[in-house]
């Protein structure tokens, strides 16, 4: 969770390490040195790891359920893509999301299948591959790596394993996320939806949020504007809304005209609210808005930077389950729940 990308993830949440190597012993220790956090899950065999690997469906089922394209006309460019932004957050009530398999780190030396063969049978081209190896097997990792058959290479003996090993797992968990939903983040930028996303400034404001609060997982959302549900370990959500600046304008001569208090009007000035509703659908609830009641109905707000055009407010559990439609905190499952009922089933598959 340490790096960052020149684009926000759509999603994110903690996914599933496979380690594999015939030597028990040496996954044994290699166990020993993962953060405690992290979901993973130990072979022996790399047939058997294979399969795991390959039978894993939550990719496509989750693309399944966002994305959908259709044609207007006989050639590619009539070709129109709709993203459902608010069929992602769903992924908070699915308890399978925290096996999917990410990464595989895998020895090269093993009987049966070598750890090349394995990457190179391995069905979802987005999952990352890092090769451990041997001093002999230094030259066959390098043409590997040049090949794109592997993204990284460690070798067992080397002294900083555990720094470099713990480093590469939690780089290539975020590319993976980076490069396997491309085909919903890219449509999302393409028309100009939730342009905060490719914001330099926003982007440095969101990672600092998620370290500040803990975040683990996060989900962009579009109501009541776009935003980001964000979950820590436990499965506590918060809600991040975004608004642009040209919006809170328009909610501001929206209040003018409508004869809104003065209180009110004088803080959209100042830039120090935003609503909690869509703006351009509520001329009626604008009208209505009087000295006793317009409070329920903004939140104070910051600017992410000074020269940035964005203003966010996070509000916390109780209050995203008010605005949030269909929000069901008691169905989440938590990253926390998972991570202790992995630590008592056996995580090793001989």
């Amino acid at each position: 969770m340490d790096y960052t990308f020149p684009v926000c993830h759509l999603f994110y949440y903690p996914s599933q390490v496979i380690l594999v190597d015939d030597d028990p012993d040496f996954l044994d220790a290699v166990s020993l040195i993962l953060p405690r956090n992290l979901s993973f899950r130990l072979f022996q065999s790399a047939r058997q790891a294979l399969t795991h690997i390959n039978d894993a469906q939550h990719h496509s089922e989750l693309i399944r359920r966002v994305y959908s394209s259709y044609k207007t006309g006989p050639f590619d460019s009539d070709t129109l893509t709709h993203i459902d932004i608010n069929e992602i957050y769903k992924e908070i009530y699915n308890p399978e999301r925290f096996t999917t398999p990410s990464v595989v780190v895998v020895d090269y030396s093993m009987p049966s299948m070598n750890g090349l063969e394995l990457c190179a049978s391995l069905r979802n081209p987005y999952i990352k591959r890092i090769l451990l190896t041997g001093q002999a097997d230094t030259d066959i990792a390098i043409q590997a790596f040049n090949d794109g058959l592997i993204d990284q290479f460690i070798s067992k003996k080397d002294h900083d394993l555990e720094g470099k090993l713990q480093r590469s797992i939690a780089n290539l968990q975020q590319h993976y996320f980076s490069k396997s939903f491309k085909l919903i983040t890219d449509p999302v930028i393409a028309n100009s939806q939730s342009r905060f996303i490719n914001d330099g400034e926003f982007i440095d404001y969101f990672n600092k949020v998620r370290e500040q609060h803990k975040i683990i997982e996060y989900y962009l959302l579009d109501e009541p504007y776009a935003g980001f549900l964000l979950l820590d370990e436990q499965g506590v959500a918060s809600l991040l809304l975004i608004m642009p600046e040209d919006e809170l304008l328009e909610n501001l001569k929206q209040c003018e005209a409508a004869n809104a208090p003065k209180a009110l009007i004088s803080k959209l000035q100042q830039h120090e609210i935003i609503p909690l509703f869509h703006c351009a659908d509520n001329d009626s609830l604008v009208a209505q808005l009087n000295s006793e009641n317009w409070q329920n109905y903004y939140t104070k707000a910051t600017q992410v930077a000074a020269n940035t055009p964005f203003y966010c407010a996070i509000l916390e559990q109780d209050q995203t389950a008010r605005l949030l439609r269909n929000f069901a905190p008691d169905k989440i499952h938590s990253y926390r729940q998972h991570i202790a009922s992995s630590s008592v089933t056996t995580k090793f598959v001989h």
